[in-house]
């Protein structure tokens, strides 16, 4: 009877509480695990505002340089539009000046766009 006695105490001992060393641990092993959860959070919340606020630096920067090419197109088409004027009124006051000449070009132009391509549909 003796031995049941010792039999029941060493089980009662193994399913006692936890020791406070050990719960002591498992306080620190929680509190370390909430300070990592806390700088994670933290962590991605300046991230997520460092990316915004990089791509709005990046979008700044997109618009001023589409601006830049947008002014340079106007400014290129604005100066073809005035070598086509003079070009043009060139043209016309050169017809006007030698109508012969002019005629005569015309024509030859037109013959060699017609030889031109009836060279090219034979092939």
């Amino acid at each position: 009877m003796q031995a049941a006695k010792t039999d029941s105490h060493s089980t009662d001992t193994a399913q006692s509480p936890v020791r406070p060393v050990e719960g002591d641990a498992m306080s620190r092993t929680r509190e370390s695990l909430d300070d990592v959860r806390s700088a994670t959070r933290d962590l991605v919340h300046n991230g997520a505002a460092a990316v915004r606020e990089g791509a709005g630096m990046l979008e700044t920067r997109v618009r001023e340089g589409a601006g830049q090419i947008e002014a340079r197109v106007r400014d290129g088409a604005g100066s073809i539009e005035e070598t086509a004027t003079r070009v043009a009124d060139r043209t016309a006051t050169y017809v006007q000046e030698q109508p012969l000449k002019s005629l005569a070009f015309a024509a030859g132009t037109g013959a060699l766009i017609a030889i031109l391509a009836g060279m090219a549909t034979r092939r």
